[in-house]
């Protein structure tokens, strides 16, 4: 239970940014800003219902989704093959090290047979992943300070041996969520720290407050709550990694509605 606390206290913050984000950069109208939040909200509690209806539809769209999230904390990566390894490593490390363990936790966040089936997909990716993301790392180590790509290491080291959520949690709040952190200080440079830091306590909570009304687990103990935590990060992750793209969207949409005879902004600019 404690585990799985520090994990999605180390894996919930980032994500609660990211309509200030959006309020920040300001491309947005009121109208399209209210439409972005309102497709957030949407899109997570429509991932939080497939948890409960279609568990098997839905956990691999979680799968593939934290390998791409993972990635991209090597932007400076130009191959997609390494970047595409160093997403994949932390899990794979999981899933060799503690094969039972995590066999058990997809199957009490899916079933039986599913849980089996990413164990064993674990187990048998895992070898050519670890190689293909060491090769990565070695390149990488040669071009920026080879500092994260040492604690990156080492971190995959510890999910080997460390039980999978302690293992976990250390990763995200050791490597994963301080480069993300560091961005959204930059991005919100005009927000005082301590209101950023009741935004990421309030909305982190808010979160969690939503997820036990569709996976009460939390608060199970063991690896139901294990289970459920993965399900309400996963939930989560799908709006926060689709939070450009609808930014993007929207602001198109926007200038779609531009009066006629107004100039475009490629005139502008020229």
């Amino acid at each position: 239970m404690v585990a799985t606390v520090v994990f999605l206290a180390g894996g919930l913050p980032h994500g609660a940014f990211d309509i200030h984000r959006v309020m920040e950069r300001a491309l947005l109208g009121r109208r399209s800003l209210v439409a972005f939040v309102a497709l957030y909200l949407a899109i997570l509690i429509f991932a939080l219902v497939c948890w409960r209806i279609a568990p098997q539809v839905i956990l691999p769209v979680f799968l593939l989704t934290a390998i791409v999230h993972f990635a991209e904390d090597w932007p400076e990566v130009e191959e997609p093959l390494f970047r595409a390894a160093l997403g994949f490593a932390p899990l794979c490390a999981i899933g060799v090290g503690h094969p039972d363990t995590v066999a058990s936790i997809f199957a009490a966040m899916s079933s039986e047979a599913a849980g089996l089936a990413v164990s064993r997909g674990f187990l048998l990716l895992a070898p050519v992943t670890i190689l293909i993301a060491a090769v990565g790392l070695a390149v990488t180590a040669r071009t920026i300070n080879w500092h994260r790509p040492a604690l990156f290491a080492g971190l995959i080291a510890a999910l080997f041996v460390l039980p999978p959520l302690i293992g976990f949690a250390l990763f995200f709040c050791a490597f994963h969520t301080p480069r993300h952190m560091i961005g959204i200080r930059r991005e919100l440079s005009s927000h005082a720290p301590l209101r950023l830091v009741l935004i990421g306590a309030g909305l982190s909570g808010l979160a969690v407050l939503i997820g036990l009304a569709f996976v009460p687990q939390l608060l199970s103990g063991g690896v139901l709550s294990a289970a459920a935590g993965f399900q309400l990060l996963a939930a989560l992750a799908l709006p926060h990694q689709n939070a450009g793209w609808m930014e993007r969207v929207l602001r198109r949409k926007k200038r779609g509605k531009r009066a006629p005879g107004m100039v475009s902004d490629a005139r502008l600019a020229s």
